[in-house]
Parts: C-alpha cells; structure tokens; sequence
C-alpha cells in the first residue's frame, strides 16, 4: 500500500475472480496465493472479508502467470453491477446514469478499487476520472484498468445496452502489445503515458432515463452505503492510529499492551478489536515494516543490512525472508 489510506479489508470477490480464470486455464490455485494468507477453505466462506494487501498478493502472482493475458480487463469486463452489492443496486436505482455516477463517486471505499471517482462534462464529452489512488504503487496500472472495465462494464448494465467509450487515457507507461490488447477489450482508443486515468464518452448518455430508477429504492439503499460507508472510514481510521503508533520506532517497536494503553483501551479489548477487522498486532507490525521497507528499497540510500537494523529485525537474513513472504520479491530484486 502506498499509505494508510487503504481500505484494509475487502471483499473476497476479485480474489474468486482470478482464481476462476487460474483454474479455467488449468493451472494451480496454489500458485496463485502463494506468499498470501488466503486459503482455499476460506474462498468457499461468502461472508469472509480479506486483507487488501493479500488481493495484491494474488493479483501479482496471476499477472505473473498469464503474461500475455490483460487478466484485470478480463475479470473487469466480466463484472456485474451486482458485485458492488449495495452500491450496484444504488446505481441501478438511479434516476440517470449520472445521478448513478454521482453516488458512486460518493462512496469510494465501497467500490474498492483504490481509487476516486469524478466526473466531468465538457465539449460535448463524459470525462469519468479515476484519481487519488491508494492502493500499491506496482499495481496502479492494473487498477486503474480494472476500474475502466468494471465500470464499463457496470454502465453497461445500469443501462441495459453497451456503453460505448470513445476513448481511455491511463497514466504510466506500457509496451505497445499491451496497448493494442486494452484496445480490442475496451473496443475504443487507447492510450498511456497520459495527466489522469480517464474514460471519455458521449455525455448524451449521462441523462438517459435508466430503466430500473425506482425513487425510494434508491433513498433507502443509498442512506444504507451511507452507514455502511461511515463503517468503513471509521474502522480505516481506528486501524491508522494503531499503525502510527507501531510506526514510531520500528527497531523497538511498542508491545500490544502499551500500544492498547495509546488507544485507552485493555490490551484484551485490543486484541479483540483487531480480530474484528480480521488482523493482528503482527500483522499491522508486518505491514508497517513492508512499507518502510519498499520505500528504502526504492530510495537505494541504504543497504539490506541497514534496512533490517532500522526495522528492527535481528539480521539481514531475516529481512530478507520476512520480504519474500511479504512481496513474492527479494529485496534486490524489488529493487531493481
């Protein structure tokens, strides 16, 4: 993650998403989650909420797998507005598409693509601007793709008919065979190395009436994202207090019990509300340390053993593994 701001926890959806193309393809799951914390038996339990850092975990491994497959278009394209739960049935609910938009671009945390949403109309022209991304930094292009095609895609529903885009700018930079196969997928012009991740089409469809606008379905599930959406920010807040703390002093980092006393709380009370938002006092620790680490890494001030001292750990070595299982990197390699 590049900061705090993350959502820490998410739905198991995407996760399903590439395993379904790992297994349609023949290949083994288990390499898809290796270096994550999700299991299996734990993509079989519905209601299960996973940490954000573990869907990039598996997002890298299956990019990795299919190098010449776009797998975020794919998985993008084939998600329904319902995937947003709540949220999708807010924006079928609409008046128009861009009274859908406008909720959407409310309730970013729900749709949990890492970024904002905002919308823009000049010329003629729908300017739908994904920005403020908050997710990890190597994975900025793969979001910003999936957020295209999944929206795309879910417009498409909101309207029951394809929504046409006439053009999509992503920023960073991409070999030319893979602008050619975003084109074939999104079915417009395509290109990279652009100000703003943007979807451009014809704003006449923004004031179409959509066909299942309802007003009071739409009142009632929309003051539900609302609480749903204060929950969210609320536990990201609590859990950016811990991990301020936590970060302070990485070589000898605050035990639970006095990290519990910063939070004027029982460490029991602690432990309990961590198990809640599905973590641990190690893991917030883990992923403190991996964040300082990349950000070392990426400076290139400071050699491996230095990075181990500063974040507490007792050699290279042992940095060097905790990194592998954090990243599926080594450290020299991330790097480069």
């Amino acid at each position: 993650m590049s900061g705090w701001k993350s959502c820490s926890l998410t739905s198991l959806h995407h996760t399903r998403q590439l395993l379904a193309q790992v297994r349609a393809a023949g290949r083994d799951p288990a390499v898809a989650l290796k270096g994550s914390e999700i299991t299996t038996e734990m993509l079989a339990d519905l209601t299960r909420k996973i940490k954000i850092v573990d869907e990039y975990v598996v997002y890298r491994n299956v990019n990795a797998m299919f190098p010449n497959r776009n797998i975020t278009l794919e998985i993008g394209l084939n998600a329904r507005v319902s995937v947003y739960g709540l949220l999708g049935y807010a924006l079928l609910t609409a008046n128009t598409l861009r009274d859908a938009l406008k909720v959407a671009s409310e309730f970013p945390a729900l749709i949990a693509n890492g970024f904002n949403l905002t919308l823009e109309e000049r010329e003629g022209k729908g300017r739908l601007i994904f920005g403020g991304y908050s997710g990890a930094t190597d994975l900025k292009i793969s979001y910003a793709e999936l957020a295209v095609a999944s929206f795309k895609r879910s417009c498409s529903d909101i309207l029951e008919k394809d929504f046409p885009l006439e053009e999509v700018t992503f920023e960073g930079s991409v070999f030319a065979s893979h602008v050619s196969c975003c084109e074939d997928y999104l079915q417009c012009r395509v290109s990279y190395n652009q100000p703003r991740n943007m979807m451009i089409f014809d704003a006449a469809l923004l004031d179409e009436p959509l066909p299942m606008r309802d007003a009071v379905s739409h009142h009632e599930v929309t003051e539900a994202c609302r609480r749903q959406n204060r929950e969210y920010a609320a536990e990201r807040e609590w859990l950016h207090k811990v991990k301020a703390i936590l970060e302070k002093d990485l070589q000898s980092p605050a035990p639970l019990e006095e990290v519990a006393d910063q939070m004027h709380c029982s460490a029991r009370t602690l432990r309990r509300q961590l198990g809640v938002f599905k973590t641990s006092y190690r893991h917030l620790l883990d992923e403190v340390r991996f964040e300082k680490a990349k950000i070392m890494l990426k400076e290139g001030k400071l050699h491996t053993d230095q990075i181990a001292e500063k974040l507490g750990f007792c050699d290279g070595a042992g940095f060097r593994r905790a990194f592998q299982r954090w990243s599926g990197l080594a450290p020299g390699a991330y790097k480069a």
